[in-house]
């Protein structure tokens, strides 16, 4: 189910922005997206998105978003639910949350890996690529590594076993 939203980017002042004719928001269907998430997106500070005009692609810095979500959630007072423990005092409470959303943000990026592992290995590559940055022990980055071999090794097969008469 698709909810349609007000685009919150055309409330924004594009017309001067130097990025306007290359920027990836514009290409994206924001009102897909509740306005809280759209203006989360929207108002990311410089730094966490790049526009690399040498193979005019856009990066973004996950580790910085990362951040970002975590400073919302302070800033917001939010809270977690199910993270709950009544043993804790707020503070503790607060960085327990803080460490339940680093947790999520890996797990979503080893679920986006593993949904797109057999249709498109190489974003799959990507989305372990992004989860070995934000590794948060040693295991976890061996795992993420032998994860990207793995898929690596599923492209080769992939490549070898064609015939070389396939469309694009």
């Amino acid at each position: 189910m698709s909810y349609n939203y007000r685009n919150m980017l055309q409330d924004r002042n594009c017309n001067k922005c130097l990025s306007r004719h290359i920027c990836f928001l514009r290409r994206i269907p924001l009102y897909h997206y509740p306005e809280n998430v759209q203006n989360f997106v929207i108002s990311m500070p410089q730094p966490v998105f790049k526009y690399e005009f040498q193979t005019r692609q856009w990066h973004a810095n996950y580790q910085e978003i990362q951040k970002q979500i975590v400073q919302y959630y302070d800033l917001n007072n939010c809270e977690l639910i199910g993270d709950n423990a009544r043993v804790l005092t707020n503070i503790a409470q607060r960085e327990s949350d803080r460490k339940k959303i680093r947790e999520l943000f890996k797990q979503y990026l080893d679920v986006a890996a593993k949904a797109t592992e057999e249709k498109n290995p190489e974003l799959s590559i990507m989305f372990d690529g992004i989860g070995l940055v934000l590794a948060s022990d040693y295991l976890d980055a061996v795992g993420k590594i032998f994860s990207m071999f793995k898929t690596l090794e599923k492209i080769e097969i992939n490549e070898t076993n064609r015939c070389g008469l396939e469309l694009p």
